[in-house]
């Protein structure tokens, strides 16, 4: 019965990863509400940039080569609409600063991805950590000024999202330039990610207790962790390896996103593939 259970999932893993998922969010408003929550566009605006910048690795690395493109294409378009919904919902004077101090870091990024190369991939990275870095202080400021009762599930399930974007753009960003294999600074950012990822899924599991539809796409998340794990864990990354990682990392990007959707009492986006 195991057995089976295992060929059954590394059926359905092999083929999520043929091509990756999107991870686009389509602006919604929550019921009893008129606008969409500013931690939740500020969380998918985090998210998007991240992912840019991994999306920017697999089209350097020759990665889903056409899928990569149009899904770049769509992730810089998401930045452009979410950071003008950002700039209408900052409401007080310390997230406004923490929101103009994102913008600047953007426009680095913003301008720089589309020229990524193998000599530019590692300049880019630490541009990438200056910006999440200051995004997570906007997120903080905008957390502390809400009374929004899922503000909680919100920011663990998209720091979920951005650490498996992170975990997967610095494979990525190791693979193309050989000379950060062995960087001391990368090698931490990963373990520390692996941390990270575990520790929340362990509290996103208490959070879900109770709750039928949430626990059902944690557990899918879970499946797809453990592919994703081994996965990094590879000792020599294949190109095969590394197209999984990248597609698998969007696909827990997404389900992170159906948690966040089913916590708003959102209904569940149906292009989710549903348990068995």
């Amino acid at each position: 019965m195991m057995l089976q259970k295992s060929l059954k999932f590394a059926f359905i893993s092999i083929c999520l990863c043929g091509t990756a998922a999107s991870a686009d969010y389509r602006p919604v408003t929550v019921p009893g509400s008129n606008a969409t929550p500013a931690l939740l566009t500020a969380g998918m605006f985090r998210l998007e940039s991240e992912r840019s910048y991994k999306l920017s690795l697999q089209m350097a690395l020759g990665i889903l080569s056409g899928h990569t493109e149009v899904e770049r294409s769509r992730s810089f378009e998401t930045i452009a609409r979410l950071r003008k919904d950002l700039s209408r919902q900052m409401k007080t004077e310390k997230s406004g600063k923490a929101f103009n101090r994102v913008n600047l870091a953007l426009n680095d990024q913003v301008e720089s991805l589309p020229k990524l190369n193998a000599k530019t991939a590692a300049a880019m990275y630490d541009v990438n950590e200056d910006l999440l870095i200051k995004m997570n202080f906007l997120s903080f400021a905008i957390e502390s000024e809400t009374n929004d009762t899922t503000s909680r599930i919100t920011g663990l399930a998209l720091r979920q999202a951005s650490l498996a974007q992170r975990m997967a753009k610095i494979v990525l960003l190791r693979s193309m330039d050989k000379n950060m294999q062995a960087k001391q600074g990368l090698q931490v950012d990963l373990a520390q990610s692996r941390i990270e990822f575990v520790n929340g899924m362990n509290l996103l599991a208490d959070e879900a207790q109770d709750d039928k539809a949430l626990k059902s796409r944690l557990n899918l998340a879970q499946q797809q962790w453990m592919f994703y794990e081994k996965a990094l864990s590879a000792p020599a990354l294949r190109a095969e390896d590394l197209r999984n990682i990248s597609s698998t990392s969007d696909r827990i990007a997404q389900m992170m996103v159906e948690i966040v959707r089913l916590g708003y009492g959102l209904p569940p986006d149906p292009s989710i593939i549903a348990e068995r």
